[in-house]
């Protein structure tokens, strides 16, 4: 994300004190440098490129008096070159964005000292404009050399929507047919645009024996799944089929392990395997 603003008035003046005739010092968002501007009259103007979003939110200038143009300065008065006749010195500015006009000046002087002092405007309602080749320009005209005049637009240019900073919490399975909790902490975000996010969750397949069931199939509460006790699968018929309750201590008679009457516990009374 490319994210430019205005250069600071120290710097434009900084850079305006090193040229005699630096009668304009212009600066606008998603310029690299400023521009300085050593005529007298000029009508400038200069693509900055295509911006996803460029704002304006206000502006700031000073206009200063200067030598006047074929003329003098005689104590702190401005005069003409000869006799002692006022020269009216007058500076003007306009600068735009898209043909827009952003800030306009203008400054009469009839002395050396005279100046429009420090005009700053913070817009209530910033110019945004998105997806827009921008272009910035001005037009100044003056009749006093070495000015030492600025303008500076404030704002800022994105060549890019934003990117959020922040944290995303999702849990790492999900059963089958549910639905995930998502936790989004949001620590930072530019542009105020939702930005929708779709996770697919993994999911958890669910086994064929999971969830509530029955060790013997039904047949009373036996350890083994070998019901030697229930009616309706007599002892007999088990030992017909070659089947007989688990021996559990190894003494080679199997023991009845459902239990009786609570259903419980493995009956006390166990029942031998027949001869």
């Amino acid at each position: 994300m490319n994210i430019r603003t205005h250069i600071s008035v120290g710097s434009l003046l900084v850079m305006s004190a090193g040229l005699a005739h630096s009668d304009l010092t212009f600066s606008a968002p998603a310029m690299d440098t400023p521009y300085i501007n050593t005529q007298l009259n000029k009508n400038w103007s200069q693509g900055l490129g295509n911006y996803w979003k460029y704002i304006i939110t206000g502006y700031e200038y000073r206009i200063y008096a200067g030598v006047p143009n074929g003329g003098k300065v005689k104590g702190s008065a401005l005069r003409y070159k000869t006799g002692n006749a006022s020269f009216p010195g007058l500076t003007q500015m306009t600068a735009k964005i898209n043909g827009q006009t952003i800030a306009s000046g203008s400054l009469s002087a009839s002395y050396i000292s005279d100046n429009t002092g420090q005009q700053s405007v913070t817009f209530s309602s910033p110019l945004i404009l998105q997806n827009q080749d921008i272009t910035a320009s001005f037009n100044y005209s003056s009749n006093m050399i070495g000015g030492s005049d600025y303008v500076i637009l404030h704002g800022s240019a994105l060549s890019a929507p934003p990117i959020p900073i922040g944290i995303l919490i999702a849990p790492s399975y999900v059963r089958n047919g549910g639905s995930p909790t998502l936790q989004w902490f949001i620590t930072k975000s530019l542009g105020g645009d939702i930005i929708e996010v779709i996770i697919p969750p993994v999911t958890e397949i669910e086994s064929p024996n999971s969830g509530h069931g029955h060790s013997n199939n039904g047949h009373g509460n036996n350890v083994d799944g070998i019901d030697v006790s229930n009616p309706g699968k007599s002892a007999a018929k088990w030992a017909q089929k070659g089947y007989y309750d688990t021996d559990y201590d190894g003494d080679g008679v199997p023991e009845d392990d459902e239990g009786h009457g609570g259903g419980s516990a493995i009956s006390k009374n166990k029942n031998e395997n027949p001869e």
